[in-house]
């Protein structure tokens, strides 16, 4: 078993959310630190946001800490846990909210679109679009 950034690093269609961790300086504690339940926005997330709005995000540090630490919930949540609770709080003290039917588990309405990548730290949820904070305004002008 590998750590969470280690199974990012093989995963094919996970690269976006594994830069953008990098430039926030959080691949550090997704290596060594945990146990942590990471909600991981697809490439295919990723390719659906503008260009712009991609390089702005690049570019502000601080603003993508906050963005990436929202995908991160302390502790390990498998996507059976998940079907149990209401909302799980990230590590940035912000309610995700759950919802379970019989087609599947979603985080603030964003599907898991792969469950359950156990790892050495924790676990990764891939979904289907990115986590916007509810402090974050991302509206482009």
């Amino acid at each position: 078993m590998k750590s969470i950034i280690e199974t990012l690093e093989d995963s094919e269609n996970l690269t976006v959310f594994l830069e953008l961790l990098r430039i926030a300086g959080m691949e550090p504690m997704l290596r060594e630190r945990g146990p942590f339940t990471v909600f991981v926005p697809t490439d295919e997330a990723f390719s659906r946001v503008q260009k712009d709005r991609m390089d702005e995000l690049r570019q502000d540090a601080d603003k993508l800490l906050l963005i990436m630490s929202y995908h991160v919930v302390p502790g390990q949540f498998t996507s059976e846990d998940l079907r149990g609770l209401a909302a799980v709080r990230s590590s940035i003290g912000t309610d995700i909210i759950l919802r379970s039917s019989d087609r599947g588990i979603t985080v603030n309405s964003v599907p898991i679109v792969e469950a359950d990548a156990f790892c050495t730290n924790g676990i990764c949820h891939a979904i289907a679009s990115a986590l916007v904070p509810p402090t974050i305004d991302i509206v482009a002008p």
